[in-house]
């Protein structure tokens, strides 16, 4: 197939809007750091809203986009790549999952600043502007909905990291920069995913990879992170509320396709 160079606005929107969607991070922050606490009920429907939101893009359109580039194999190959991907990141790679402490974070030290914290989860962060990139290269109207989509995911994850942070002795204020800071590695992973698809050719097969990983990654940050947080956030007498949450995000997304025309 023909190589095809990226056009500079290909390169700098994508990396706008993950910008957009990392800073959302920090918007969770600035809500505990104005009100305090969030109420867990609450949290938990927002957790699961997002899960929602976030479950039926990847399916309805990632991979079913990926399905229009590359064969149904290649593009179940691309999607349990990205998933193993994320997953070998969350084995290695000390970090908090959203709301509570992984026991591999054992220095009290590194606690207490938060900086192991921040790292860990700026590395998780940053596979999130690879799947905006490789979503506009293909279709711009894709890029702006997977955005959003992050969107909503970043603003309940900003939430939980912070209220955990300050409950470890963390600064109010110095919780909220680490949860916008964390955000801020998507649009960097967006110009690496520009430039790992201009450098690869940019060819419809390579963007049907693209898209495929981001649906792995997408759907495996879901069903490992935000779906069991947001049950944590719930006791068994409100549990319902995030089966509520996951139903209403995914009628959301089907709506927001709707409204993008995507």
């Amino acid at each position: 197939m023909k190589h095809r160079e990226l056009k500079p606005l290909e390169i700098i929107l994508p990396f706008l809007l993950s910008l957009i969607a990392g800073s959302a991070s920090g918007i969770g922050g600035l809500i505990v750091l104005l009100f305090g606490e969030i109420e867990e009920r609450l949290l938990g429907f927002l957790m699961g809203f997002a899960g929602g939101v976030m479950l039926i893009i990847s399916f309805l359109e990632l991979f079913v986009e990926a399905l229009t580039l590359l064969s149904h194999l290649e593009a179940t190959v691309a999607f349990t790549t990205g998933a193993l991907l994320m997953m070998v990141i969350d084995l290695t790679i000390p970090h908090m999952e959203t709301g509570r402490w992984e026991t591999n974070i054992a220095n009290p030290r590194m606690l207490k600043t938060g900086l192991m914290v921040a790292i860990g989860i700026s590395l998780h962060n940053f596979p999130e502007g690879l799947v905006v990139s490789a979503g506009y290269t293909h279709m711009p109207k894709l890029g702006l909905l997977i955005a959003v989509m992050i969107c909503l995911h970043n603003i309940p994850e900003g939430i939980a990291t912070t209220t955990p942070l300050i409950a470890a002795g963390v600064g109010r204020r110095r919780a909220a920069g680490i949860a916008l800071f964390s955000g801020m590695t998507e649009p960097i992973g967006a110009l690496a995913g520009s430039f790992l698809l201009s450098t690869m050719g940019g060819t419809g097969h390579i963007i049907g990879w693209g898209l495929g990983l981001a649906a792995g990654v997408m759907t495996y940050i879901t069903v490992d992170e935000l779906i069991p947080v947001a049950h944590e956030y719930s006791t068994v007498t409100n549990k319902h509320l995030i089966s509520t949450g996951l139903l209403t995000g995914m009628i959301f997304g089907h709506l927001l396709s709707v409204v993008l025309n995507v």
